[in-house]
């Protein structure tokens, strides 16, 4: 799943991707705007589009019956509005989602200081942090991930869900 469509770009090579792996999957993606959604991703079978803040409960009902229909893991990534409030709150509405093994990533993490943009405010990392504060078993830092290319948008946002 992603929180922040924009063109559908990811959602599309998720789509591809996983066509590659063949197991039954849906690529859920959610954004508060639509216009820019290129055709190619709104006409693909396995992508489902929902226009809406990520935030919003009905979000969470809209997950629940598919992860019925696709029992698989879960991989989410967050990268829509970028502040602390926001990030916050979409690590809440899926912490109930999330089962043990499943990934989340949340995305450019590495602003207000982080190292980039240090006026940008209270940002994704800080986010994770004070989710961390307020439920410190839920996950654990995939620092390995993190590393692997010596360099990250994320530091601190690789998320495994114990």
């Amino acid at each position: 799943m992603e929180f922040g469509t924009f063109s559908g770009g990811s959602a599309l090579f998720f789509a591809t991707v996983m066509r590659q792996i063949a197991n039954p999957f849906k690529v859920f993606s959610v954004d508060v705007e639509a216009a820019q959604v290129v055709e190619k991703v709104r006409r693909d079978p396995d992508i489902a589009l929902l226009t809406l803040s990520s935030t919003d409960p009905l979000v969470a009902a809209r997950i629940a019956p598919l992860k019925t229909q696709y029992p698989g893991k879960i991989f989410a990534i967050l990268d829509s509005d970028h502040t602390r409030r926001h990030v916050l709150a979409e690590m809440i509405l899926l912490r109930p989602l999330l089962n043990a093994g499943d990934y989340m990533v949340v995305e450019d993490s590495n602003i207000n200081g982080h190292p980039v943009l240090p006026l940008w405010g209270a940002g994704p990392y800080e986010a994770v942090t004070e989710y961390m504060k307020q439920f410190p078993s839920d996950y654990t830092v995939d620092r390995e991930r993190e590393a692997k290319f010596g360099f990250t948008f994320a530091p601190n946002g690789f998320l495994i869900r114990n």
